[in-house]
Formats: structure tokens, sequence, C-alpha cells
């Protein structure tokens, strides 16, 4: 989940795009949650090639697998060899995994749905999320390569491996600069205080300067507030809820007005279900440390210092 807000996303217009347009307009509107634009008007492989792409963003990665549209050639032997993958047996995931071609971006846009699901699950031990993600990085449109940058990323934070780090910066480019020295930012919050964070609590709205270890726990959940039932939290845990503008500066002392407005909403559904948490309007003050997807799970050890910070793709669903 990435930082809040977010621009408007381009609307879509309805016209007979040439066959990179259309597959750009659909991997946007997957991007951004939006509703799939119209299957364009498109003949021969270009027909083909959509309606794979199409098929790998509307599959059940859970429970099902992509149609393959390609009678013969290559297109078909990929869509095969990744369908092969999806069936295979447990200890013969990686063989098959190697065996798996990204010519097309269909292909690399369901072998990125179907591996997530694999690592939440539990059925990618590290060697195979590697390389997993190191195909994903490897081949296919900038938007699958860039979701597994971030997903390496993320992982190698929690399991604090400098030298997977330094190979993703070799393989990502210069292109991927600003992210990874975000997270060398990170690495260096490792074993140490996390700096002092302005804050407001939930559900009175005074303004508070802290640090994590001033908050009363060992564990800190960093994770906008979403409908439906506020999430349990298990004792120890302390919740801090990014805002959904997160306009205010590092280190203003008061809030504006659509921020009250927001921060008061957050505090009348904490205040009716007897939970209190921590607003936290400025979001400058979590990029500047690095902290740019959520959810984010902070862990301290028995100092106050940082133990361990699971972040975005490699934290868990749930505080």
């Amino acid at each position: 989940m990435p930082l809040p807000p977010q621009p408007t996303p381009p609307a879509i217009v309805s016209s007979a795009p040439s066959e990179p347009d259309a597959e750009s307009a659909l991997l946007e509107a997957y991007d951004w949650g939006s509703p799939l634009p119209p299957t364009p008007n498109l003949k021969g492989t270009a027909a083909l090639e959509y309606q794979w792409l199409r098929a790998a963003a509307t599959f059940d990665p859970v429970l099902g697998q992509p149609t393959n549209p390609f009678a013969t050639g290559r297109g078909r032997s990929e869509a095969e060899a990744l369908r092969r993958l999806f069936k295979a047996p447990q200890g013969q995931i990686g063989t098959a995994l190697k065996a798996v071609s990204l010519h097309e971006s269909g292909t690399a846009l369901a072998l990125w749905r179907w591996g997530q699901v694999q690592v939440r699950n539990g059925r990618f031990d590290p060697t195979l999320r590697r390389a997993w993600e190191d195909r994903l990085l490897g081949a296919g449109p900038a938007l699958t390569r860039g979701y597994a940058l971030r997903h390496a990323l993320c992982w190698t934070l929690a399991e604090q491996d400098e030298a997977r780090l330094s190979g993703l910066r070799t393989a990502a480019g210069a292109t991927s600069e600003e992210n990874l020295k975000g997270f060398q930012r990170l690495f260096g919050l490792l074993g140490g205080p996390m700096p002092v964070l302005r804050l407001w609590t939930l559900p009175g709205l005074d303004y508070r300067d802290l640090r994590l270890d001033q908050l009363g726990g060992a564990r800190t959940w960093i994770c906008p507030l979403e409908d439906g039932p506020l999430p349990e939290l298990p004792t120890g845990t302390n919740w801090i809820i990014p805002s959904a503008s997160g306009s205010l500066g590092e280190r203003d002392a008061s809030l504006s007005e659509p921020l009250m407005k927001e921060g008061q909403a957050l505090a009348e559904r904490l205040r009716m279900a007897g939970r209190a948490a921590f607003f936290a309007p400025s979001r400058t003050a979590f990029e500047s440390l690095g902290l740019v997807w959520f959810p984010i799970l902070i862990e301290l050890d028995g100092k106050g210092d940082i133990r361990v910070i699971h972040m975005g793709d490699a934290a868990p669903q749930r505080p």
C-alpha cells in the first residue's frame, strides 16, 4: 500500500489504440485498481497478446490460472509453461520457474500475481522467492519490474540482507536509485532509536513529539484506517494512522482545517470503539525516513532500539 494521496488517474479514452497503447492502458488501469478498459479492436497476434494480458489481470491467482488464447507458436508455448508452473508440485517449482520465458507482458503479470499469493501463503522459501523476484526483474513490462523491485527491497529490509541490497542496486540500475536510497536510510535505522515523530493522539487530538520507544510497547503498526471493523492489535502494539492527504509540514504544530476534520473523523471512530491510536498528518516525515509503503510493522528490542522493519510486501496483512 503506497503512501496516500495519489493523483486522480487519467480518464481512459475509448478509441482504437495501437497494441502498445492498449497494453499501456490496461496496465495503468490495473495499477490504479480501476476498471479495465474495453477490449480494443486489434487483429491477429496483437489481439491474442492483449487477450492473454487481460486474462493475466483478471484470473483468480488463488484458485485458477489464465486461459491460454494462443493456438500455436511461441505464445502458446510460453503460456503453457506458465500454466505448468502453477500446477507444479512443491519440489518442482524452481525448475518450472526457470522454464517460463517472459516475452509476453501477460506472462509477467500472471507470474507476479501468482507469486504474491505463494509468498503470502508461505509456499516460497527465501531462495525460491528471490528466484521469482529475479525473473520478474529481468524481463516484462516496467510495471511488473517495478513491482518485483519493491517486493525484493521490502524483503531485503525485513531480512536485513545487505548483500541482496547491493545486488538489487546493480540489477535495478540508475532509474531506481531514489528507491534504493530510501531503503539504505532504513538500513541505517536498524539497531538504533527511531527518530522523533510529531503525532496527534486519538481520540484526544493533542500533538506530541515522540520516539516509538516512548509509545509504551515493543511493536508499532503504521497503517491507514480502512472501512470495516478496526484491526485487532496484539498486546504491546501501538497503532499510528497516517493521514490520507499527508499534507502537514513535518514540524507544523497545528492542523489545517481539512486535516482537523480528518483527525476528528478518526477520533470519533476510535472513541466509539473504545480504542486509542496516533494520527500522523505529515507524509514528509515518513518519506524522509524511507517509510513509503504501508502497512509497516516496526519491532523494538529490549533497549527500545529498532530490531526489524517489515514494510509493504514484507509486512503481515494484520498487525
